[in-house]
């Protein structure tokens, strides 16, 4: 049974401009894992982005909602990847965080 990791990052760019920025951020991050993992598919439907990433013989499924003042992620872990909730519910907030701090374009 798959766990959910939900993850919620406040911000104050308004919706548009944080899913700029959110959208960016997870190309680069599909960029710089490419090699690393079997696939990386992201579809935006509005403000919410859902993704498909394999990983270690596993399929991640992935929400982030982008609203006026948050960022709302929830990742849904296969039993056989769940010991790696903390360490990837630390690396999602450090680099959602940034992201939406830094601005990358």
């Amino acid at each position: 049974m798959a766990k959910t990791l939900t993850i919620t990052l406040p911000h104050t760019l308004g919706a548009a401009e944080a899913k700029r920025r959110i959208s960016s951020g997870i190309e680069s991050l599909r960029q710089q894992y490419a090699s690393q993992l079997s696939r990386a598919d992201v579809a935006w439907r509005g403000d919410r982005a859902e993704l498909k990433v394999g990983a270690l013989g596993q399929t991640i499924d992935a929400r982030v909602d982008v609203s006026e003042d948050q960022l709302h992620i929830e990742v849904d872990l296969p039993w056989l990847l769940q010991k790696l909730a903390a360490p990837l519910e630390t690396f999602l907030t450090r680099s959602g965080s940034e992201t939406l701090k830094l601005g990358k374009s």
